[in-house]
């Protein structure tokens, strides 16, 4: 959780209602002058509680995150010089050295300990190297694994088989089953004795397996009832036509019928006489058949092809039914056989007859459907499974039987004098070894614990005495990278957590640091501390970081390197990749403020800028900016002066006489500066009183504000302010500068004045 808000109760600074900065984002600036209370404000978050939850409540500033504050007393703390030259960083102390020698003494001492009871502990990773307690328990298991493996080899050979099954291949697996089945007797004697074990053992001697139940017959006809009837009726045929009385006196209407299919065949001659056809032979045939035996013959071929179907889905039944009675060794097979022949013989008589009904569609044939033999069938199979159901419960309790001979076998062997005296004094032995192998294993892990605390009030301790090498080489490193060559940190060996500074000659420096090098490496050693760690295994923990004027007493150079730092950080905290959480800034400096603040995205929702304002009581008063910066340097705020005067309507003289000073100020400090002014020659297309003006403007760029005042401001009348300041951009434009003129213009806010028909528009 970030800081929300801070406020500040400092009646000395503040006055009687304490300072509150509010919505405070992930990068906040703090602008405010010497004596404004940037000091006051850092040293208060500078007292953040240690306690976690008492961090969150904290009514100047509510985080769960720890503040870390770089600020004067930031400064004269971190770094002090002990004896001959060595210094330490932090807030360091001879006790917190001789308490951190106390507690690596500990560490070492825990190292010890923990290795002497691993030892006691040992292992068995292999059989030739137990040792240990673990060994102890292996060597002993071993032993009283081979004794009752032994054991077991004395039982009488048809109990052996039966008892011991699928655990004779292994001594270890024959041991672990005996320890389960040891471990789980309520008693140690068995009711059972050997003598009834080997005779039931005998009765179940073989392998019974349990039999599947024969297929059933599902169909039980081939033809219905009222099709049998239809069969079994001569069908009416009531033909009419010229060969009516002929056909039925021959009775020969079937092999007629036959013959129609070869009437286009014979190509005009009849098919019957080989003479040649009437006319209307074809016709005289149809009106005849129409009468019913067509329909008779197509009732006639349906009955046939149901039958035909469900003949197929009996058969199917039949040998599937065949294929079980192949499988069962324990079925007397012959009845079934000669009902299965039976019945076949039924269905391939019921076919025949349904043929000759097809080839005599009007003649009644007696038909007898295969029901009767199918219901002799099935009741053979459903005896049958009568008796294979009746088999299966006995194999299902001979399996229970067997596995009560197997627990009474396995009962009577474990209870046995020698076994389970053996077995016994094992497992008392184990528990014993194992409650000291717990009592040592708690132990070590409490030494962990202890080692684990060690280590973190170690790293706690180190936090103020930063004294391994790999600090003073991360900090030689940030000081290379910030191009900062004139010393570096070496270890002082003689000394727990003690630094030397040297220059580049090796020469000691402490004594000779400026006090803007002593504020560079507290800088250096305050940005390690951000984002490194002490320790090798050490993690950066999130932080939220204050930083109050890091630039006392340094050089423009280290200056803008610092604000390129602090730059970088604030980018990298708004995207969340770095422990960094929250930066907040506090400066009196412009070019250090604008250095740190920059950021090419315009759309800064994670930046907050404040100023702090005194008033003329003397009291501090905040003045909340946004996400925009409103601290300009000199050369800024005349241009923003400029562009207020072109849009105001007011001509009095104290507003002419001090747009005219702005105007002098800016052209002798772009052009005498930056500009590289040129001559020019006196413009034809203004007036005396214009170019008068312009030529002014130009005695302004070359000898700067120290002549004596000419009446330029008597020339130009009570109402001509803004014809002035069009005259001001036209010399810009005369010496190639409009550009800059533009954007001073438009970086002032005053972008809309460049617009066509507007004051600095250009035609």
């Amino acid at each position: 959780m970030e800081i929300e808000s801070i406020v500040v109760q400092a009646n000395y600074c503040f006055g009687e209602q304490p300072l509150q900065l509010s919505d405070l984002k992930k990068v906040n600036f703090i602008f405010a002058p010497n004596g404004a209370g940037k000091s006051t404000i850092s040293n208060i978050l500078a007292q953040q509680p240690r306690d976690a939850s008492e961090r969150r409540d904290w009514d100047v500033a509510g985080t769960n995150l720890p503040i870390r504050v770089f600020n004067e007393a930031y400064r004269s703390r971190v770094l002090t010089e002990r004896v001959n030259g060595i210094f330490t960083m932090g807030d360091n102390s001879k006790d917190i050295n001789d308490q951190i020698d106390d507690l690596q003494s500990q560490l070492r001492g825990h190292i010890d300990d923990r290795e002497a009871w691993r030892k006691s502990i040992g292992s068995n990773s292999s059989a030739e190297d137990a040792n240990g307690l673990i060994g102890e328990i292996e060597d002993t298991r071993a032993s009283v694994r081979d004794s009752i493996f032994s054991a077991h080899k004395k039982v009488n050979q048809t109990v052996i088989s039966v008892v011991f099954k699928g655990y004779r291949h292994s001594k270890e697996a024959f041991f672990n089953e005996a320890q389960k089945r040891f471990n789980e007797m309520e008693s140690l004697k068995s009711d059972t004795t050997w003598e009834s074990i080997e005779t039931r053992a005998r009765s179940l001697s073989g392998d019974k397996e349990s039999r599947t139940k024969l297929p059933n017959i599902t169909t039980d006809s081939l033809i219905s009832t009222d099709d049998v009837t239809e069969v079994a009726n001569k069908s009416a045929h009531g033909g009419g036509g010229t060969f009516s009385q002929l056909i039925q006196h021959l009775k020969n209407e079937d092999w007629v019928s036959k013959g129609r299919d070869f009437i286009d065949e014979a190509q005009g001659m009849c098919p019957f006489c080989q003479n040649q056809a009437p006319a209307d032979l074809e016709q005289e045939l149809s009106e005849y058949f129409a009468g019913g035996f067509d329909a008779a013959l197509e009732r006639s071929i349906n009955i046939e092809s149901t039958a035909k179907e469900r003949e197929a889905v009996l058969e199917e039944k039949i040998s599937a039914l065949e294929l079980a009675l192949s499988r069962d060794t324990e079925i007397d097979d012959d009845d079934f056989r000669s009902s299965i022949s039976s019945l076949r013989s039924a269905v391939t008589l019921l076919m025949s007859r349904l043929r000759e009904r097809r080839a005599h569609p009007t003649q009644p044939i007696e038909v007898a459907d295969v029901n009767v033999s199918v219901a002799k069938l099935s009741k053979l199979i459903w005896d049958e499974n009568e008796n294979i159901e009746q088999h299966n419960r006995i194999v299902d309790n001979a399996s229970g039987e067997r596995r009560k001979l197997v627990d009474d076998g396995w009962a009577t062997f474990l209870s046995g004098t020698t076994v389970s005296v053996e077995l016994k004094k094992f497992k008392g032995f184990e528990s014993r070894k194992k409650r000291v192998i717990a009592d040592l294993q708690a132990k070590i892990v409490s030494s962990e614990l202890d080692t684990e605390k060690a280590n973190q009030k170690i790293i706690s301790l180190r936090d103020s005495v930063s004294n391994t090498i790999e600090v003073a080489e991360r900090i030689n490193d940030l000081l290379r990278a910030m191009g900062f060559h004139r010393f570096s940190l070496s270890i002082a060996g003689e000394s727990n957590g003690g630094y030397r500074i040297v220059r580049e000659d090796g020469t000691q420096a402490f004594d000779s640091l400026s006090e803007g090098e002593k504020t560079f490496i507290c800088f250096a050693y305050f940005w390690e501390s951000l984002f490194g760690s002490e320790v090798a295994s050490g993690v950066p923990e999130d932080v939220v970081a204050v930083i109050d004027d890091p630039i006392s007493s340094l050089d423009s150079d280290a200056l803008f390197m610092i604000a390129a730092y602090i730059r970088d950080a604030a980018n990298k905290s708004i995207l969340g990749n770095t422990n960094l959480r929250q930066l907040i800034v506090l400066t009196h400096n412009t070019q250090f403020h604008h250095e740190a603040a920059y950021t090419a995205n315009r759309d800064a929702k994670e930046r907050r800028f404040f100023r702090l304002v005194k008033d003329l009581t003397g009291v501090t008063t905040v003045r909340d900016d946004g996400s925009k910066s409103r601290i300009r340097g000199s050369y800024a705020l005349l241009w923003h002066s400029v562009v207020e005067a072109a849009r105001s309507d007011d001509e009095s003289d104290l507003v002419r006489v001090g747009v005219f000073n702005i105007v002098r100020r800016i052209l002798e400090g772009y052009f005498k500066t930056i500009g590289n002014i040129r001559d020019f020659e006196r413009p034809n297309n203004l007036s005396a009183t214009e170019a008068r003006v312009v030529s002014q403007f130009h005695v302004w760029a070359n000898s700067g504000s120290h002549t004596i005042s000419d009446d330029i401001d008597q020339t130009i009348d009570v109402g001509r302010t803004k014809d002035f300041l069009k005259l001001f951009k036209y010399y810009f434009d005369v010496q190639n500068h409009g550009p800059h003129f533009d954007m001073m213009v438009a970086a002032s806010e005053g972008a809309d004045l460049l617009k066509p028909d507007q004051l600095f528009a250009r035609s």
